[in-house]
């Protein structure tokens, strides 16, 4: 699933299914994405894309239940946030970003195919 979505077309698909938004244009997409973190746990990416608005998104394919929830997020997110700044950047202009899960199994347990959590 990983190696799929590294195309643009298909995680810009993905991505408008996801979200509901048929407008979203994909940039770029990388796969097996690595962000380093030297004060603490660094973390590998399965797909990082970056749309037209520069929007960041995290797409992890899960297939344990393990591993699949909302702090794991949460620290995604906040090193995505730490490494799309740059020194000297203004705290607004800091872009949206979105981390998302697609697990083999309902992982929330409510019965439902897509969740959208918001922080």
């Amino acid at each position: 699933m990983s190696k799929v979505f590294e195309d643009k077309t298909c995680a810009e698909f993905l991505l408008q299914i996801i979200l509901q938004r048929h407008d979203l244009k994909v940039q770029s997409v990388q796969g097996q994405y690595d962000i380093k973190n030297l004060q603490g746990r660094s973390v590998r990416l399965d797909i990082l894309a970056v749309d037209t608005n520069n929007r960041t998104y995290n797409i992890e394919i899960q297939r344990s239940d393990r591993g699949a929830g909302a702090k794991r997020a949460r620290y995604n997110s906040s090193l995505i946030d730490a490494n799309i700044t740059e020194a000297g950047d203004k705290y607004d202009a800091l872009t949206e970003t979105y981390v998302i899960f697609i697990t083999e199994n309902d992982v929330l347990k409510a019965g439902l195919p897509i969740y959208h959590v918001d922080r």
